[in-house]
């Protein structure tokens, strides 16, 4: 029984200690924001060093809840 409470008190502890990793979005839906370019390609005979590393400010349309939102991309 002691190792049971004893594996029970671990779990809750490791519960505790994830979870203050855990922080709340600080965006919302109105904002704007810029985007990264990592994994965007470009027209070829672009070159990389001169596109900047963040492309915007787009505005936030939707914010979905788990640090997804849907975003008002220009054509």
């Amino acid at each position: 029984m002691a190792a049971h409470d004893a594996i029970l008190g671990a779990r809750v502890k490791q519960m505790s200690d994830a979870n203050q990793h855990c922080h709340t979005s600080p965006f919302s839906k109105g904002d704007l924001v810029y985007i990264s370019r990592k994994n965007i390609s470009f027209p070829k005979g672009t070159t990389r060093k001169l596109v900047p590393k963040f492309i915007g400010p787009y505005h936030i349309l939707k914010d979905y809840q788990n640090y997804s939102f849907k975003l008002e991309l220009s054509n």
